[in-house]
């Protein structure tokens, strides 16, 4: 399954994510928006860090990974983001 969401941080930026999973555990995640992080290659790192990991620890496991020493997030945060793959999921676990 493949879940996709748009979500406008309340007073911030956007952030889009696209997540896909199978049997509970996921296989790709893809997180976009109009904020910047720095180096992009931390940035990628972390998302791929994602993968692999249970639907249910996503949030959780994004925190950790967009937090990582070195990566900086611009317009938006690693709670911001984790939120937001958070609600992409619930999203589409409720259709």
């Amino acid at each position: 399954m493949v879940t996709r969401l748009d979500y406008k941080i309340p007073g911030g930026k956007l952030i889009r994510v696209e997540v896909e999973f199978e049997g509970g555990v996921v296989l790709r995640a893809k997180v976009a928006g109009d904020f910047f992080a720095h180096p992009e290659s931390d940035f990628e790192a972390a998302e791929a860090e994602l993968s692999r990991v249970p639907v249910d620890r996503l949030a959780e496991a994004a925190l950790g990974a967009f937090s990582r020493p070195g990566l900086v997030l611009y317009g938006a945060s690693a709670s911001d983001i984790a939120e937001t793959l958070r609600r992409a999921v619930d999203e589409a676990q409720v259709s």
